[in-house]
């Protein structure tokens, strides 16, 4: 699988593809009021590396980012709550709730490859950091996170099932 995007399936595909954790991700770093980790995953049987990051901030844990980067492209970005703008809730109306951004085909047209506009509403996926991180290792299908993370607490909940 080569960075041929062309359309949205194309995208899709890329965030879809079977990945694997290929070292051990370093630990947490702060930085700027967030808690930062980044670490690298490849498509299995194929020659792309992806980058994956976690920031959650220290002050309101529940405003948190989560993304898969492909070179110059953010595919995808599962955010939590994080609040309101000087502008109020009425202009950014998903602040209000854990959703996602997803990059279109017509992102990348319009120069906004690392600014995906595809907005999904995600509440019940995820209800907390932890949660979250789950959630977007199982929708970017990497396969071997058990090995490097353990959410065994959240075993119970099944995302299948939402």
């Amino acid at each position: 699988m080569s960075i041929n995007i062309s359309n949205d399936d194309d995208i899709v595909k890329l965030i879809q593809c079977e990945k694997v954790i290929i070292k051990k991700p370093p630990n947490p770093k702060e930085s700027n009021r967030d808690i930062k980790r980044a670490f690298s995953v490849m498509a299995t049987g194929e020659s792309l590396e992806f980058e994956v990051f976690f920031a959650e901030n220290t002050r309101l844990p529940e405003d948190f980012s989560i993304g898969l980067m492909l070179d110059k492209y953010l595919l995808l970005r599962c955010n939590g709550f994080h609040g309101t703008t000087l502008a109020g809730f009425h202009i950014h109306k998903h602040h209000a709730h854990v959703h996602s951004h997803t990059l279109t085909y017509n992102d990348i047209i319009n120069g906004r490859e690392d600014n995906p506009s595809n907005i999904n509403d995600l509440s019940g996926k995820y209800f907390c950091f932890q949660s979250a991180q789950l959630y977007f290792l199982k929708i970017c299908n990497v396969i071997n996170y058990q090995n490097f993370f353990d959410y065994s607490k959240l075993d119970q909940i099944s995302f299948d099932d939402l």
